[in-house]
């Protein structure tokens, strides 16, 4: 990825002080060669190798640090900006197949490396068992990793590949349709109980259903009003709608009387049913 300019200036800065210190430590300021690789290690940009083995090198060799320091500074400085890419880019290629990069663009097969990898993992954990120093071959351990992970593949199908799919088991699943409900012996039931809401309620509900089908009271996603509606004479009904918006939405406590002329507001519909 193409370094930011923030980046860019930050390592021909850090390049600048290292320049600088080295050319200290040339003039007999021995603690300034510390410093110029403390500068050169945390520059955001590419390393400097060549320049850090001088630096390190016992006793330092400064000269050919500062040359080389003066160079890539230089470089810094001029534009990154170029009036004819195709012809750098050829440069930058003969510049790469240069001998000394010849090692950036070769190197073991993907597979290969990923074979070594695994291999050096395994190795790391077989020395943190205790066991590493066995004298048994690599491939030998990479086919065990390569069962130990099949199984664990395998392990959750194991039953299905036992019986080779010839065999199935069903599940057992809640049947989704709900028994019928006889709404108005239901409707009787709670009445004769002194559950005068449940009962209008029931009766309702039995009303619906013939209305408009046998799931219209538990699925429908129309009101009792508007089921009622449906009816070829909804005036008839209205004893009973009138009931049950009373009991259910306005916490009105039903009677006997009230029931009564619910009950006979659904006789038509519950003689239908009969």
């Amino acid at each position: 990825m193409p370094a930011s300019a923030s980046q860019a200036d930050d390592y021909r800065n850090a390049v600048h002080r290292a320049l600088t210190l080295v050319q200290f430590a040339e003039r007999g300021d021995a603690p300034s060669v510390g410093q110029a690789l403390q500068a050169l290690d945390s520059a955001p940009g590419p390393g400097q190798p060549e320049i850090l083995k001088d630096l390190r090198a016992e006793p330092p060799n400064l000269t050919d640090a500062d040359q080389r320091l003066q160079a890539l500074f230089t470089a810094l400085q001029a534009s990154v900006d170029t009036p004819d890419p195709e012809r750098a880019r050829e440069q930058l290629t003969t510049i790469l197949s240069m001998p000394r990069y010849v090692g950036l663009a070769t190197g073991a097969p993907l597979w290969v490396r990923i074979v070594e990898a695994v291999g050096d993992a395994l190795g790391r954990f077989l020395n943190w068992l205790g066991v590493g120093n066995l004298n048994v071959p690599l491939w030998l351990w990479l086919g065990l990793a390569a069962l130990i992970i099949l199984g664990i593949i395998l392990w959750p199908i194991r039953g299905a590949l036992g019986r080779g799919g010839r065999e199935a088991v069903p599940r057992s699943t809640p049947s989704l349709t709900r028994p019928r409900v006889d709404f108005f012996a239901e409707a009787d039931h709670l009445a004769a109980a002194g559950d005068y809401l449940g009962a209008i309620q029931a009766l309702a509900g039995g009303v619906a259903v013939k209305i408009s089908g046998e799931r219209a009271w538990d699925r429908s996603p129309f009101t009792v009003r508007e089921l009622f509606q449906r009816s070829e004479h909804p005036e008839v009904l209205w004893p009973l709608l009138r009931s049950f918006e009373e009991a259910s939405y306005g916490h009105r406590v039903p009677d006997q009387p009230m029931y009564d002329k619910a009950a006979a507001a659904a006789q038509p519909y519950r003689r239908a049913v009969a």
